[in-house]
């Protein structure tokens, strides 16, 4: 094979990653838009609720932190009169919901609207939870605020098995935003679980908090 031919087969895979990226990119802003903009209409939610990603003692996750800010801005325009974070200690030794929730506090949410759900371990336990500890709580309007790609993830999973429950992707142009906004130092030392044990090394849960 020559030099040229090498060449010319790389850059056309080369283009053929781009093309892909920029496709899947448009398909998660036009998904996102398209999924709030039809589920907006049935606002205001009595909760949403809000699903974890491991938190780092050194930096907090960005996605993690666009979650919550976006779930804040859902309660600051009253679409939402409460909140859920839901995870469990899946792939490091915090417990997310707890975290997420002391974020929402130091955050200006009143704490008497926001509740832990703790014992999540996977993206669809988080809905599936949630939604057992809204209906405990006596919520009847139910959504998910999530990233666009987690919410287009879910789509079916929420369609076959939630059908009353609607998904509240934030836009991807608000992703920058949210990265980039500062938020408050926390002190983790509630959310610690001893003797983790990560999801990835054992499948099984490990002991959490009790609020």
């Amino acid at each position: 094979m020559t030099n040229g031919l090498i060449t010319k087969i790389a850059f056309h895979l080369i283009c053929g990653i781009a093309f892909i990226g920029t496709s899947s990119c448009s398909i998660l802003k036009m998904n996102a838009i398209a999924t709030y903009t039809k589920n907006i209409k049935t606002a205001p939610f009595d909760v949403v609720i809000v699903p974890g990603l491991p938190y780092d003692a050194a930096g907090i996750n960005p996605l993690l932190k666009a979650r919550i800010l976006w779930a804040k801005e859902l309660y600051d325009k009253g679409i939402t009169r409460h909140i859920i974070f839901s995870g469990s200690a899946v792939r490091s030794p915090y417990v997310e919901a707890v975290v997420m929730k002391m974020m929402a506090d130091t955050l200006g949410i009143p704490t008497h609207h926001t509740f832990i759900e703790d014992q999540a371990l996977h993206s669809t336990e988080n809905v599936s939870y949630g939604i057992q500890l809204a209906h405990r709580l006596g919520f009847e309007k139910i959504a998910l605020a999530t990233d666009p790609i987690q919410a287009l993830i879910l789509k079916k999973f929420t369609r076959d098995n939630h059908s009353h429950v609607c998904l509240l992707p934030f836009d991807f142009n608000s992703m920058r935003f949210y990265y980039e906004t500062r938020v408050p130092n926390l002190n983790v030392e509630k959310a610690f679980v001893e003797n983790f044990v990560s999801l990835k090394n054992g499948e099984s849960k490990n002991a959490t908090i009790q609020d």
